[in-house]
C-alpha cells in the first residue's frame, strides 16, 4: 500500500485516521469585493475597491477529491456516516491542510457527495469547504525558530513576540500578512501603546482593541509602562 503523505485535518475529522487519499486539490483564489462607479460623460469606471489601500475578498472555496480504497460495503457505509458527521458541523472550526503547512483555514464544510464503488470498493468524497479568504498563520512568542518543517520561507519573519518593559520602551513588530492585524496583547500589568501618534491602552483584563492595527509590514510603536508584555499576531496571508 502506498503511504498517505497529503492529509487535511478539519475539527475531529482527520483523513489520513480514515484512511483517505487526496486524490486532487482546487484552491482557487477569491473572488474580489469590488465598489465601483461609472459616471456620465467619463470613459471607464472608477474604482474604489483599494481606498483603504488594502484588497478585500468573498469568502474562498477550497475542494478536495479524497478516496478510500479496497473497503468492504458494510465498512463503507459507515465511513461515510461517520465523516459526514464530523465534516458537516454547524459552526466554524480550523481547517488543517499538510500541503500548507504552518497556516491553517477558518470556515465551514460547504458539501459532501459520496461516490460508492461497489465494484472496486473504494469510496470517494467530494468535499468543499467554505473559508475565509486568507490563510492564518500562528506566530509565538519564542526568539528563535526550531520547526523548520512548518517555516515558510516566502512569509516568516523570526521575531520575539514576547518582551520585558520598565518605564518605556520602542519596539519593532513586523506582520507579515498582506492586509491590516489587531494583534492580541497580553500583560501583567498596565500600559499604553503608541502607534503613529495614537494612544491605545491595555490591562490584564483588555487584551484586544481593534483599533490597534498592524499594517503590513513593519511597524514601529512605543509602549509605556512596567509590564511583561506579549503579541499574539495571527498574519493573514493569501495562497
Amino acid at each position: 500500500m502506498i503511504p498517505i503523505k497529503e492529509t487535511i485535518k478539519f475539527g475531529e475529522f482527520d483523513s489520513q485516521k480514515e484512511n483517505f487519499y487526496i486524490i486532487k486539490r482546487d484552491a482557487p483564489t477569491p473572488n474580489e469585493k469590488l465598489v465601483t462607479e461609472s459616471l456620465n460623460y467619463m470613459n471607464s469606471i472608477y474604482d474604489f475597491s483599494n481606498i483603504t489601500g488594502e484588497r478585500f475578498y468573498e469568502q474562498r472555496t477550497i475542494s478536495y477529491e479524497m478516496t478510500v480504497f479496497d473497503v468492504l460495503y458494510e465498512q463503507r457505509k459507515a465511513i461515510e456516516n461517520k465523516c459526514k458527521r464530523l465534516l458537516m458541523k454547524p459552526f466554524e472550526q480550523r481547517l488543517y491542510d499538510s500541503h500548507d503547512k504552518g497556516f491553517y483555514w477558518l470556515g465551514k464544510c460547504k458539501s459532501v457527495k459520496v461516490n460508492d464503488d461497489q465494484e472496486k470498493r473504494q469510496l470517494t468524497f467530494d468535499v468543499d469547504f467554505s473559508l475565509y479568504p486568507f490563510a492564518i498563520k500562528d506566530n509565538n512568542s519564542s526568539t528563535s525558530y526550531d520547526d523548520w518543517n512548518t517555516f515558510n520561507f516566502d512569509n516568516d519573519f523570526i521575531q520575539p513576540f514576547s518582551y520585558k518593559v520598565t518605564n518605556t520602551r520602542k519596539i519593532k513588530l513586523m506582520n507579515t500578512g498582506a492586509n491590516s492585524v489587531s494583534p492580541e496583547v497580553i500583560v501583567n500589568n498596565n500600559v499604553s501603546i503608541y502607534l503613529n501618534g495614537s494612544r491605545f491602552d491595555f490591562s490584564p483584563k483588555k487584551q484586544k482593541d481593534f483599533l490597534f492595527s498592524l499594517p503590513s509590514g513593519m511597524s514601529d510603536i512605543t509602549v509605556i509602562g512596567t509590564a511583561n508584555i506579549r503579541f499574539v499576531i495571527k498574519s493573514e496571508v493569501m495562497l
